[in-house]
């Protein structure tokens, strides 16, 4: 009820973050003219959309985790698309992994990997 429904993402060139978040984490786009595009992710959850601004905070503010199948292989997916590691792969004990990246422009997200696949995901800690 009271979970996350829409996230943004700031960034300096549409064009070069839908080529990221395509390829990374195959988000498809539909443009709301030229400062604001909406993703919606495979599979359906929560999407949201990336704005264009004049610079890219250094700082994410807000914490938005992307829950990934495999974090090694999305870590790996990131770096070849020219992301920046922020945090390595780190375990949450019976919970998950976590890692930290910077987009090619500086946005910086989340990955989460649940230890759980099963459809009961962790109680929070």
């Amino acid at each position: 009820m009271h979970g996350f429904v829409h996230v943004e993402i700031p960034t300096r060139d549409l064009k070069r973050a839908k080529n990221f978040y395509g390829k990374v984490f195959g988000w498809t786009f539909q443009d709301m003219g030229r400062e604001y595009t909406l993703f919606t992710p495979p599979g359906g959850g929560t999407g949201g959309g990336i704005y264009r601004v004049k610079q890219v905070p250094k700082r994410a503010s807000v914490q938005a985790y992307i829950d990934v199948g495999d974090i090694d292989v999305k870590l790996k997916e990131i770096r070849t698309a020219r992301g920046t590691i922020l945090k390595p792969k780190t375990e949450v004990p019976g919970q998950g992994w976590w890692a930290a990246f910077a987009d090619p422009q500086g946005a910086v997200l989340f990955l989460w990997q649940s230890s759980r696949r099963d459809g009961i995901q962790p109680q929070p800690m």
